[in-house]
């Protein structure tokens, strides 16, 4: 095992990311004076000029040798602005642009036993599908969707995609090619395929004015060839064109992906294995291969990844998971401007962030006539109106309808259900958040996006098992929506304790309390609008249970108005609870009774049973005790379904130490960590006025500048 990894590159040297990849070996600066190991390992970046000196100080020091270089996923956005890296080669014997030497990936192609393992095909199967889907790429940062003209010529004529690559990029020399193959690649395309169009696609670097393409004005001349200059969504553009011309570019790759036959007139690592019509041979490469042998070589076993969360090695399905999650606007389709209305300071620091890709950029505005101005303008644009919550009623009677007759979308945002270590009230910046198009998730009368996936969903075993997973997370880890109150070793149990002595055998019931003004209260079908009168038919409903009523936090805290107080409380209950712990509180009891609290769900995750008064969007599904008919909600669920369509298919959650969107999963262990390494009285929320206030400017800060 080597003690170290050697390099003469700076950038190699202070990038701490690649030292992940490189199984956590340290890499150091080559100097005259220093020596290495007699097992350390060498560094260079491919087949760069500058990694002469790397390779002479390896040969004098009988070292071994590896190139690196991005590998075929390599980033969320484009690196020239991302700088982390999901993916990386490291190859021992060459490169795998270079088809004048042997490399790892070619010796993978041609004897890897794992290429006719059926454990590992599926798994290439599988990666083709949802790469495809979702149309990732080398890099995957926000592209434009195809011109109208391509596709229209895709319609009448048929598109062939003719590939540029920037001049002088080592894959084409290394390819085997030069710049008369690309002189090549144009006349054969247009003798190939008399009646299309052919367009050539410039290569993005092209685009950004950084580089040089290989097509110059006078390739354009014939009536037959288009120049394709937009940065087109790679699924959408492999749809619109029936076959794919290039030299060595790595879209030739991508569209075998699509199933599109790809023509290469250099020596690509893709080529040479019978997928692709070759004008040139590789007489190292005898093997035939399928496609997903040859995913299996290139995408599984070659390069290596990093997950860029965990910041350890894991597999390409790990990085593809977390990469979809930036990608998906989960049932949404983009727009080119979000205007989001009358947001605070405090939640504009984090709304982007959950918006993500679902619109090109977000802008907030305050003034209401201003709104109105915007909306009625810019035609060309697919804009959508952003809400905090439901209501805003009035504004939405004065949306403009402009010329063309389109309106604005209407996206509401509201938090999610595992929130934060804190209140919102408080200024505690949300892990999770929902954005629906539709309504939102406590408006039963609305069509929110939630009810529809939950009344639509056919879950496969895996998603099931991921539903089941996701229960067990939250009740292994404790975690509710804002983990807060006190929590003491023993002090939990000694007080459920107590109140079983006192309950004599009786049930305990658990009574939720709310802020009476909360949206989900009005929204409500139920009759019972407040927390007395629920504690008046739950004591009239079960006459003989021990009823518990718990405070909200909110009102308990003080950050708002309309605690019942105990004494009240016990005038129908028998214990009346604050600043406890609601996993600890629900895991204690037999039932949850409540207007729309999500308790109840929280009930559900824990397997108690649970009875509605009102209308909230885990009930009607068969999995509670409801007083309430809901005959929209036809689907029978199970907890683990309600709990992955809930979590994984609606909310959408962030890590803030990335700043970029993240897993249920990763949330809920992120949430139970920062809640573990708070102190009692930090947790606690029974607190003084000034106390509230500095915990309420750390938030903000937090908010802010974090």
């Amino acid at each position: 095992m080597p003690e170290s990894i050697w390099t003469a590159s700076q950038g190699i040297a202070a990038n701490t990311q690649l030292s992940a990849f490189l199984d956590g070996y340290p890499i150091r600066r080559i100097r005259p004076w220093r020596r290495a190991a007699s097992d350390d390992l060498v560094v260079g970046w491919g087949n760069k000029a500058n990694t002469a000196r790397a390779l002479q100080f390896a040969q004098n020091g009988a070292l071994e040798y590896c190139r690196l270089e991005d590998g075929f996923i390599g980033y969320a956005g484009h690196p020239s602005h991302d700088k982390q890296r999901l993916s990386l080669i490291v190859d021992r014997l060459g490169m795998y642009y270079d088809a004048t030497h042997p490399s790892d990936l070619e010796v993978l192609c041609q004897q890897s036993e794992l290429l006719s393992d059926n454990d590992y095909l599926q798994r290439a199967e599988t990666l083709i599908r949802r790469m495809t889907a979702a149309g990732v790429s080398k890099y995957n940062h926000v592209r434009v969707p195809v011109p109208e003209w391509l596709l229209h010529d895709s319609q009448s004529c048929g598109v062939v995609l003719v590939i540029d690559q920037t001049f002088g990029d080592m894959s084409v020399g290394g390819g085997l090619a030069d710049a008369g193959s690309f002189a090549q690649m144009l006349a054969s395309a247009l003798a190939d395929y008399p009646d299309h169009r052919i367009v050539i696609k410039t290569h993005p670097d092209v685009l950004h004015g950084k580089k040089k393409g290989y097509f110059s004005a006078a390739d354009l001349q014939n009536p037959r060839v288009a120049l394709l200059t937009d940065d087109c969504n790679i699924a959408d553009l492999m749809a619109a064109v029936a076959a794919v011309y290039c030299v060595t570019s790595q879209l030739g790759f991508e569209a075998l992906l699509y199933g599109k036959q790809v023509y290469c007139f250099g020596m690509p690592f893709y080529a040479g294995w019978g997928l692709t019509i070759d004008v040139l041979r590789c007489n190292r490469r005898t093997a035939r291969l399928s496609l997903p042998q040859l995913v299996v070589a290139a995408l599984l076993l070659y390069p290596r990844y990093v997950h860029p969360e965990e910041g350890c090695r894991c597999d390409a399905e790990a990085v593809l998971d977390w990469l979809l999650l930036q990608l998906q606007p989960r049932g949404i389709e983009p727009v080119d401007v979000c205007y989001a209305w009358g947001f605070s300071l405090w939640k504009r620091a984090f709304i982007p962030v959950f918006i993500g890709r679902m619109a090109a950029r977000v802008e907030f505005v305050s003034n209401e006539s201003a709104l109105l101005k915007k909306l009625a303008a810019a035609p060309a644009e697919r804009r959508a109106l952003l809400l905090w919550g439901a209501g805003h009623q009035e504004l939405l009677q004065r949306l403009p309808v402009r010329a063309d007759g389109s309106e604005p979308e209407i996206w509401r945002i509201e938090d999610g259900f595992v929130r934060s270590v804190g209140l919102g009230a408080d200024l505690r910046r949300p892990s999770c958040l929902v954005v629906d198009k539709g309504g939102l998730y406590y408006q039963p009368d609305e069509k929110s996006d939630l009810i529809g996936l939950l009344n639509h969903s056919q879950l496969t075993a895996g998603q099931l098992s991921r539903g089941l997973a996701l229960q067990q997370l939250l009740r292994d880890l404790a975690v509710t929506k804002y983990n807060v109150g006190e929590v003491r070793a023993g002090h939990q149990d000694a007080i459920l304790d107590a109140y079983r002595q006192q309950a004599q055998g009786r049930p305990l019931l658990l009574v939720p309390g709310q802020f009476e003004q909360d949206l989900s209260i009005a929204c409500s079908r139920g009759a019972i609008k407040s927390n007395y009168g629920l504690l008046e038919q739950v004591r009239h409903d079960f006459p003989d249970a021990y009823i518990i009523y718990k405070e909200h936090p909110d009102l308990y805290s003080g950050v708002r108005p309309g605690a019942l107080g105990k004494v009240k409380a016990l005038t129908l209950a028998d214990a009346y609870v604050s600043d406890i712990d609601m996993h600890y509180l629900i895991e204690g009891c037999d039932r949850v009774c409540t207007m729309t609290s999500l308790s109840g769900f929280e009930a559900l995750v824990r397997g108690k049973s649970v009875t509605v008064y009102g209308s909230p969007f885990y009930a009607g599904w068969g999995l509670t005790d409801d007083r309430l008919e809901f005959p929209q909600r036809t689907a029978r669920l199970t907890t683990a379904g309600l709990l992955y369509v809930c979590l994984v298919e609606y909310c959408r959650c962030v890590n803030w130490d990335t700043r970029m969107l993240t897993s249920p999963e990763y949330v809920i262990q992120q949430l139970a960590s920062e809640r573990a390494a708070l102190s009692g009285s930090e947790r606690a929320l029974r607190s003084s006025w000034l106390a509230r206030q500095l915990r309420k400017a750390k938030y903000l800060f937090d908010a802010l500048l974090g």
